[in-house]
């Protein structure tokens, strides 16, 4: 708990919106463990055009979905869980709200036997949601393993056909800034438990036979990692900004110098992004695009079906290290 405190405080008040840029990488890992994945720049690129892939789209409503955990400000309730997941899922073929079938994992598609488990009948799933609400709210239990335990016992739930585990991931995070774990910003989570997804479906296994400890333990060791690679790609996201911020040549107060603020929230725009959230025209847009493409910060890409957008490469790098193999056996080695 020490050290969790400690990387929230030493990550609070900054310039730009760190969580933002740790909720990218949180929702790439949280995907790949589904084995959902796309690269960073067409995620991002889903968030302001369709014309993208499926899994594009998928991971960016990830992000759309982690925003609304954390956007919430109560305790946890049985509306935010069919929130969360409704945002996940939706534009796609996956039914929203509560399920209302059986459904197992493994076996057979028209039945389970053979199956590697089977929830619970929907017919208990609401009273066995109030129940994990009840239990979140509980303060006599440390707050990381009572998150652990909450997450267990949701994905056996299982209370949705599909997006169980992205929701429960999801969660997490929501408990934890409940509880003031995380006052101040998030950790990639999702990239502690990437690293070692057989264990951690291991420890899912275990406490579906009664056995607590396995999903204690897999999420303090990926609370652990995560602290290691959220102060990692912090340290890289300031020095990016600081450089970006040193190379300009324009007055203090010139619009140069708020993009890139708006970048770290969305590291791929395009000149109606630009100019609607930085309150400029147009053309004021391309002017400072074309500045960014100068200073090497931006760059183009698209095509002519999807129009012009822009990326913000160096930034996209970091996120991308970060969910990547290598870049998890780094934060390992630290």
């Amino acid at each position: 708990m020490a050290s969790i405190a400690r990387y929230d405080q030493e990550q609070a008040n900054r310039a730009y919106n760190l969580p933002a840029l740790m909720l990218r990488s949180e929702s790439s890992s949280s995907s790949q463990i589904e084995r959902l994945t796309s690269s960073a720049r067409n995620v991002a690129l889903a968030e302001l055009s369709d014309k993208t892939s499926q899994n594009a789209q998928l991971i960016a409503a990830n992000i759309a979905a982690m925003h609304e955990a954390l956007a919430h400000e109560r305790a946890i309730d049985a509306p935010l869980i069919t929130r969360i997941h409704d945002t996940l899922v939706e534009g796609t073929d996956a039914a929203a709200g509560i399920r209302t079938e059986q459904v197992w994992i493994g076996g057979g598609f028209y039945s389970p036997h053979g199956a590697v488990f089977v929830p619970p009948h929907h017919s208990r799933i609401s009273s066995y949601l109030d129940d994990l609400v009840a239990f979140s709210a509980k303060a006599d239990i440390s707050p990381l393993v009572k998150a652990a335990i909450f997450h267990a016992q949701f994905e056996t739930v299982h209370p949705f056909t599909d997006g169980n585990g992205r929701t429960g991931r999801a969660l997490l995070h929501a408990m934890l800034a409940w509880d003031d774990v995380l006052r101040c910003t998030t950790i990639p989570l999702s990239a502690g438990l990437l690293s070692n997804v057989d264990a951690y479906m291991a420890a899912l296994d275990a406490y579906h036979d009664g056995h607590i400890e396995p999903i204690v333990e897999q999420l303090l060791d990926a609370v652990e990692l995560a602290i290691a690679l959220g102060a990692k790609m912090s340290a890289q996201f300031d020095a990016l900004l600081n450089a970006w911020n040193e190379s300009f040549i324009e007055r203090k107060g010139a619009k140069i110098y708020e993009l890139p603020a708006l970048l770290v929230e969305q590291p791929v725009v395009n000149t109606a992004y630009v100019a609607k959230r930085l309150g400029i025209s147009d053309r004021a847009a391309r002017d400072l695009i074309a500045k960014a493409c100068d200073y090497g910060i931006l760059s183009k890409m698209g095509n002519a079906r999807r129009g012009a957008f822009y990326q913000a490469l160096e930034l996209i790098e970091i996120i991308e290290e970060a969910s990547s193999a290598k870049g998890l056996r780094r934060a390992k080695a630290r």
